[in-house]
């Protein structure tokens, strides 16, 4: 009978493992048919290009959130560096070319990155307060810079990276995939990735095995400020215009995204395929309360029922005695 039961807890325990890693994957497929089933312009290619397309920003924002979180930390200074960073890629193309405008706006993402790096690692403050307080100050010389007024592109070129095709894909599309696959290798196959996730899981255990943890917890912000630049410039591209209110509430999707896919909201434990998971989910719910005509407030109830419900979720796993 002793093995019996012994059998039967490996069985709900591989159970369990195999939920917790395909469980995602699974909800997924399976609200894809449900939402299929209630709207048939769902699957047309031009309908699921258009869903691939508006994941874009948030998609690779979230590549950033996700090292921020993973390594302990929470970042809601994002969507202000987007701003910041599609004014300047849009601004700066008058006195410059719009590739070096673009590089500029991405350090200047990357360097708000850093501040908030050095804020929460070495000054020790929250990192939630440290980054509101980063956010707001960003966003206003976002006003400073643009006056208030929308800032509008100059260059036909630069509008190919947030609306143009190759081989028929858009180009955000494959920049997104191309930063997805780039920074799941550095998270799963480099010592940053790991000492990253240590950081997050343990921070003092880290620190007794000799590892810099303020350095690499400065790493997962520079990170997230690097992405968040970047997705501003891809912002700008597509819109061809920039307003001091651009990317206002993007922060919150991009952590809602990051935990709906996996990533523990303690730190130590995430991927980032799946965030772009999470991204996904959210985009074509998204998409689908807009084909069936569902008004927006009801979609930021439902939205923040589903963040309510999936951070749930994975604290009370945690706590809950194995």
């Amino acid at each position: 009978m002793s093995d019996n039961v012994s059998k039967g807890g490996r069985n709900k325990t591989y159970y369990k493992e195999m939920f917790k890693r395909y469980g995602l994957l699974i909800s997924f497929f399976v609200l894809s048919i449900g939402i299929s089933l209630l709207t048939p312009n769902f699957l047309s290619s031009r309908n699921l290009l258009n869903i691939l397309r508006q994941s874009t920003i948030v998609g690779i924002m979230a590549i950033g959130t996700t090292f921020v979180i993973i390594g302990g930390g929470f970042d809601i200074s994002v969507g202000s560096v987007l701003a910041l960073s599609a004014a300047l890629a849009l601004g700066l193309q008058s006195s410059m070319h719009w590739a070096l405008a673009a590089t500029i706006a991405i350090l200047a993402g990357a360097f708000v990155g850093l501040v908030n790096g050095v804020l929460a690692a070495k000054i020790r403050i929250v990192p939630m307060i440290a980054t509101l307080g980063t956010s707001t100050i960003v966003r206003g010389l976002v006003y400073l810079y643009t006056g208030g007024y929308p800032i509008n592109g100059k260059a036909p070129a630069f509008e190919v990276l947030g609306s143009g095709y190759l081989w028929g894909i858009p180009v955000p599309v494959i920049v997104m995939i191309v930063l997805v696959a780039v920074f799941q290798f550095i998270l799963s196959k480099t010592q940053l990735g790991r000492y990253c996730c240590a950081v997050g899981g343990n921070k003092e255990a880290t620190r007794l095995a000799g590892v810099s943890v303020d350095f690499y917890h400065m790493m997962t912000f520079v990170i997230g400020g690097l992405m968040a630049g970047i997705s501003g410039v891809v912002y700008a591209a597509r819109l061809s215009s920039a307003t001091p209110l651009a990317g206002q509430n993007y922060d919150m999707d991009a952590i809602a995204a990051v935990v709906i896919g996996g990533t523990s909201v303690s730190g130590g434990e995430g991927t980032v395929l799946g965030a772009m998971v999470g991204v996904l989910l959210l985009t074509i719910v998204t998409n689908a309360f807009n084909l069936l005509g569902v008004p927006v407030f009801i979609q930021y109830v439902i939205k923040g029922l589903i963040i309510l419900v999936v951070v749930g979720i994975d604290s009370y796993s945690k706590k809950r005695p194995r």
